[in-house]
């Protein structure tokens, strides 16, 4: 996931801090019934990878949004030359069973994928009440584009002496050159820190007294947990102190249809609040999770809702096809 957008009218915008978890996950490559295939159309509800035909939850994989209705590809990250996802997702055990263990979910560099992002400071129109379990995030918002997310090793990073423990970094917002830093363990995917591009006097550097926990495995409706810390350090080379609250709810499970397909997943509900001074900042995000393919979309709410089913969104990210 991405820390998304910092909150806070200083140095930072807190709301930043709520990572790329959501934008990262994945693209392909889970294990399931097989046969031989050369194209994704050879595998009528799944996906080609490395030869063979996985299975996909809600069927309908690359058959949405495939029309050229996104406006426009403005990427952060440039896609690589030759990526395929087949090729850089790797296996996983897929069983569609509901619970998504730390083994359905590859946290590998080099993987990414293609999202469909509404245009940076503007809200959208959302419906986060499902429709006879479908949440139908598939229709394209005016102005979106494309943004390519990948995992990118902290190895020569101008960082990495500080975050000894991480196992990558993730852009975490479209509109500024910030990275989460996180690590994974066999139980958990925390957010260590935030990172700017590069290092000097106007880096950003800001480290968590104690990691965000930011997935706990197994996810299965019903699971509940809270990470509190405090984060400081440096904000474009201005020293920055917040505290923040994160609490966690795995609420529903349903279909996510996005312009890449349609999705079995959980909804992971963040209540967010950051304290920055005598400023007080709350946001609501939603992060749908497949088995295998991570986060298929986020949704975060404006500044300071109040309600659970908010209709304006601050962000809308969707797997692209």
């Amino acid at each position: 996931m991405r820390l998304h957008q910092m909150i806070a009218p200083g140095p930072v915008r807190a709301g930043a801090l709520f990572f790329g978890l959501a934008a990262a996950l994945l693209a392909v490559g889970c294990d399931a019934p097989k046969q031989g295939c050369r194209l994704d159309s050879d595998c009528p509800g799944g996906a080609c990878v490395v030869g063979e035909c996985r299975t996909v939850a809600g069927v309908d994989l690359g058959l949405g949004g495939g029309d050229g209705a996104t406006a426009n590809v403005d990427l952060a990250t440039p896609v690589p030359d030759g990526w395929s996802p087949d090729a850089l997702a790797a296996s996983c055990n897929f069983n569609g069973d509901g619970v998504i263990q730390r083994g359905e979910e590859p946290f590998e560099v080099g993987l990414g994928a293609l999202f469909a992002v509404n245009p940076s400071g503007m809200t959208v129109p959302v419906n986060n009440v499902p429709q006879a379990g479908v949440w139908d995030f598939s229709a394209p918002v005016s102005g979106e584009h494309e943004t390519f997310d990948q995992l990118v090793s902290p190895s020569g990073a101008w960082w990495a002496g500080d975050f000894p423990t991480a196992s990558y970094a993730e852009r975490l917002d479209d509109g500024q050159a910030l990275d989460g830093v996180y690590r994974i363990t066999p139980t958990e995917l925390d957010l260590l820190g935030v990172v700017s591009d590069q290092g000097g006097a106007q880096e950003t550097e800001l480290t968590y007294a104690t990691p965000i926990v930011m997935l706990k495995f197994p996810l299965q409706v019903g699971e509940q947990w809270t990470s509190d810390s405090n984060v400081s350090g440096l904000a474009s080379g201005v020293a920055f102190f917040a505290q923040e609250k994160w609490v966690f709810s795995v609420d529903l499970r349903g279909t996510t249809k996005v312009p890449a397909g349609s999705f079995d997943t959980l909804r992971v509900r963040m209540g967010y609040t950051q304290t920055y001074g005598l400023l007080v900042t709350t946001r609501i995000i939603y992060l749908h999770v497949a088995e295998c393919y991570g986060a298929v979309a986020r949704v975060r709410s404006q500044d300071n809702e109040t309600s659970s089913d908010f209709t304006q969104a601050a962000e809308y990210r969707r797997l692209a096809p």
